[in-house]
């Protein structure tokens, strides 16, 4: 007797190898719907996240056009260019300066869109200045060029520089950037009367009791040995318009409106200067009640000499220069 004999129901291999295969057959059916289903999912996924990044990075490149607008000493925005990867996009912002209608290169701000939702600015190097710390000033530079300075009137400094001295020593074939703080609050119509012809950006006042206290506490500090100015990248402003119907001011007004109301990062901000303006809504934000402080001219050395014995001008700064032509 064979061991055949003794099982109860003897082995059929023929079927076992069907089972085995229609096995393998069910598998690979199913990881290849599984494959497919995941890449379903994955493409409408990603035509999710790309069309979220897409309308994130136009909110937000709108929001940085806008904020730009009122932010930084006559720096204005050239345009975008975006560059795009599988998962992400830059956008690059060009920023310039209109010295004399001729534009300087400003540097660039860099901001980095991803499928996932997320952005980030790359941050550039801002000015900087070299000199010894007894100095009793050291200039700062951005993109080889002086960055402009301001003095608050209602602040104490150890020194004001007045830079129009070096007016002097410059051919008339080139053009200049200079700031000039004002010694007190003048409305827009006071400073259009002595400016407009060089007017090129107006300084509005946007600080409140507790930032004068700061900036006074600071330069009576002994541990600072200069003068703590402020620089042209941290003010707040508008452009200069020579068109009679224009109201430069109005777009200062309407960015402000617009970003206390749905800023985004810029929104606290915004509601900050918003409240210090109009004195937390006492008064109406409109351009009467704008209170300028200083101004950025531009023009010829000799265009800005006449403006040597201006009594209005606690001090002046110089900026960007280049050649006419």
């Amino acid at each position: 007797m064979n061991s055949n004999d003794n099982e109860f129901l003897p082995k059929d291999f023929e079927f076992e190898n069907l089972v085995k295969k229609a096995k393998r057959r069910s598998l690979v059916k199913m990881m290849v719907i599984s494959l497919i289903i995941s890449l379903i999912v994955l493409t409408v996924l990603y035509f999710i996240g790309d069309t979220v990044m897409k309308k994130k990075m136009d909110k937000e490149t709108t929001l940085d056009l806008t904020w730009n607008g009122i932010m930084g000493a006559n720096i204005e925005e050239e345009g975008i260019t975006y560059n795009y990867s599988p998962t992400s996009a830059i956008a690059k912002t060009k920023l310039i300066k209109k010295v004399g209608e001729v534009p300087i290169p400003w540097g660039e701000q860099e901001k980095v869109f991803t499928i996932f939702g997320t952005s980030n600015l790359i941050i550039t190097s801002g000015p900087s200045g070299s000199g010894s710390i007894d100095d009793e000033r050291i200039p700062l530079y951005y993109q080889g060029e002086r960055v402009t300075e301001f003095f608050h009137p209602k602040v104490t400094y150890r020194e004001v520089y007045d830079d129009r001295v070096l007016l002097n020593e410059m051919e008339d074939t080139s053009v200049v950037e200079m700031a000039f703080s004002f010694n007190k609050e003048y409305s827009i119509e006071e400073v259009n009367k002595v400016f407009k012809d060089q007017l090129a950006w107006y300084w509005v006042d946007t600080y409140n009791k507790t930032a004068i206290k700061d900036h006074n506490e600071l330069n009576n500090d002994e541990n600072f040995p200069r003068s703590h100015t402020i620089n042209g990248f941290d003010t707040y402003g508008f452009q200069y318009n020579s068109s009679p119907k224009a109201e430069p001011a109005m777009n200062f007004i309407s960015t402000l409106e617009m970003l206390k109301k749905d800023g985004g990062d810029y929104q606290h901000e915004a509601i900050e200067i918003y409240n210090t303006i109009t004195n937390k809504g006492k008064s109406k934000l409109k351009p009467k009640n704008l209170k300028i402080i200083g101004v950025i001219v531009t023009g010829k050395p000799s265009d800005l000499k006449k403006y040597d014995t201006n009594s209005m001008i606690r001090s002046a700064t110089l900026g960007a220069t280049t050649d006419q032509y």
